[in-house]
């Protein structure tokens, strides 16, 4: 939808710009007597001229202006909005996890954050109820837990299920986190528009 609004909301400026354009080639060629010939409108024309007459032709067809106006002013909103959904398709979140995820990196900001990887031998996978959690493209549990600390002291450690102890690395930035959605570019494409 997002892509469709980006194509036509311009090419309805466009439309509208053309028409308009021809109302004011006709204008100044029949009632002004200059002798333009295949000229375009607005050549010889001073700023003033101009914003004259494209305020004239604005208010003579004002429905078609209005329009016209409103494509090209919504037009950049749209091809925004539509770059922004790419790249939280291409980074596999949503509006509400990039929210969460700037929360993250204050707290790596801050050095208050430790990852653990390995836990899914401490923390075993919880079995998946399929009535409110279908089958979905990518895993359900991380292999890494992290940990946010109030004084900026890792916890203790916790041991494997084998008897190994494994302990708490600080986190530098969000690069040295798994994003446990994001399955790759074309894999979240196919997601959004085929989900299983």
């Amino acid at each position: 939808m997002l892509l469709s609004l980006s194509i036509v909301l311009p090419y309805g400026a466009y439309l509208s710009y053309h028409v308009l354009d021809r109302q004011l080639q006709q204008r100044v060629n029949g009632h002004l007597d200059k002798e333009l010939g295949d000229e375009h409108w607005s050549f010889h024309l001073s700023w003033s001229q101009y914003a004259a007459l494209w305020t004239w032709a604005l208010s003579q067809d004002f429905r078609l202006g209005g329009v016209g106006l409103l494509a090209l002013l919504t037009a950049p909103l749209a091809f925004t909005m539509f770059l922004y959904h790419l790249y939280l398709v291409w980074a596999g979140m949503t509006t509400n996890e990039s929210s969460k995820w700037s929360e993250w990196k204050e707290y790596i900001d801050e050095g208050l954050v430790y990852r653990w990887v390995g836990a899914t031998n401490v923390m075993p996978a919880e079995p998946r109820d399929l009535v409110t959690e279908p089958l979905v493209n990518w895993p359900i549990t991380s292999a890494q837990r992290l940990y946010r600390s109030e004084d900026g002291r890792p916890p203790g450690t916790l041991g494997y299920a084998d008897g190994t102890a494994a302990s708490w690395q600080s986190v530098h930035g969000l690069y040295e986190i798994d994003n446990l959605y994001d399955i790759g570019f074309g894999d979240n494409l196919k997601d959004v528009f085929r989900p299983i």
